[in-house]
This record gives C-alpha cells, structure tokens and sequence, in this order.
C-alpha cells in the first residue's frame, strides 16, 4: 500500500506532466523543484531506523536532482523565452543542471555499490558480456549526437560535457547491473528498471536539445524520470526492508 507522501508524489507528478502537455510554465515552476523535495522526504521517512552509507548517498543523490531540476527550469526553450515568474533565463544553466546531475548520477553509482552480499562476484567480473547492449546503445547515442553539437557553433561548447555526462550516466547503469546476485531480486529489477528510465530520459533530452526539438519532449522526458527517480528509491528501500 502506498504511503501519504507517496500519493502526494504521484500527484504532483501527474501535475507536471500536464504541465509540460500545456506547456504552462507558471505550473511547471512549481511541480518539478516539488518532485524531488516530495520523494526525499518519503525515502528519508522510509529509511528512518536503518540510516546507512547506502541512505546517505542516495539521499544526497536526490538533493542534486533537485538542483538539476531548478537550473533546468531557467534555461530558454527558443530566442523568444527570455523568463519565467519574472526570473531571467539563460543557456548556461542547462550546463549547471548538467552539473547537477553529473554529480547526482556519480553519487548513485556509489550508492549501488553498497550491496548485501558482498561475497557473491559481480555478474560483470563473470558475465562481462551483458554490458554490450549498453555499449552499443552509447555509442550509437553519441554517434548521432556529436556530430550535431559539433556542427553548431552555439552547441558546440557543450560537446566536452555532454560526453563527460554520457559516460557517468552509463556508469551509474552498470553499478545498477552489477547489483544483480548481490541483492534482492526485487530491489535490483526496482533499481535497474529506473536507472535505465533515468538514462532515456536524459538521451531524449539530448535529442531533443541537440538534433530534433519535438512540442512532446518534455511530457517523455518528466514521465520516464519521475518512474526512473521513484523506482530507485523503491529499489533502495527494498533491499533491506519492504517499503
């Protein structure tokens, strides 16, 4: 059964992907720097009583999200989108949200790696080929995308920081991998499943900031991260205690 702060969660959520639907601006600045406030505070009353690494780390996971959120919210959709609430935007907040998730995404990584069965071998060190799908999806992620942001003289600054990100949120999807064997089953098809929403999430961002810009990108990107967000959190609290 769902807790309180779980439906407020949902609730929210459902609120920004409207938002983003209508394109309403005045709406979205207040649901999405909500999302994360609402799933940290469920994760930290969830987790109250078993406080470790694991919490601590997730945890400081999700104040960068929430940081990445805000910043994101001032960067301008086109020539024309110079505010929002009154509050001028700019193009070099999207590289501070980049910044916040980098860190964010670093930080899960770390978190994964605290598992429950330490003496079972990470599927990786036996199974070193289950990484080849994730490879191959990067690659052809960056194949298309560099290209295109070195093309543009306006994008091009992005490109180093764009690749940097890339690699850290493939990285953050292996440690998810590397927990299989390692800890629950459901706590780590609860946090793969989000990491991969995480990661395609991000990739439609780039696509769509970077290639091709589509009136819908915002409703796929909020809906895979909000599932992407929540299921790593569930996943986490799963793996010492039902949430």
């Amino acid at each position: 059964m769902l807790k309180p702060l779980e439906y407020l969660y949902f609730l929210v959520a459902i609120t920004e992907i409207f938002a983003e639907a209508s394109h309403n601006e005045m709406v979205r600045f207040f649901s999405k720097p909500l999302l994360m406030i609402l799933l940290l505070a469920f994760y930290i009353k969830s987790a109250a009583g078993g406080w470790n690494r694991l919490h601590r780390f997730l945890a400081s996971s999700m104040v960068f999200s929430w940081i990445g959120d805000v910043a994101l919210l001032f960067v301008p959709g086109s020539a024309n989108d110079q505010a929002v609430m009154g509050i001028p935007k700019n193009p070099n907040y999207f590289l501070a949200g980049l910044a916040a998730f980098l860190f964010a995404h670093m930080l899960y990584a770390i978190s994964f790696a605290n598992v429950s069965d330490r003496t079972q071998t990470p599927i990786l060190r036996k199974k070193a080929w289950v990484i080849i799908p994730l490879v191959l999806y990067m690659a052809g992620l960056l194949y298309v995308l560099v290209p295109a942001i070195g093309a543009n003289a306006l994008t091009k600054p992005f490109l180093g920081p764009v690749v940097i990100y890339s690699a850290a949120i493939a990285t953050m999807v292996v440690f998810a991998l590397n927990r299989f064997g390692r800890v629950s089953t459901q706590s780590f098809m609860l946090v793969f499943s989000g990491a991969l929403l995480f990661m395609l999430s991000d990739s439609i961002i780039a696509v769509n900031k970077f290639m091709h810009p589509f009136a819908t990108a915002g409703v796929f990107i909020m809906t895979l991260y909000i599932a992407g967000q929540y299921l790593i959190a569930k996943g986490a609290l799963a793996q010492f205690r039902k949430a």
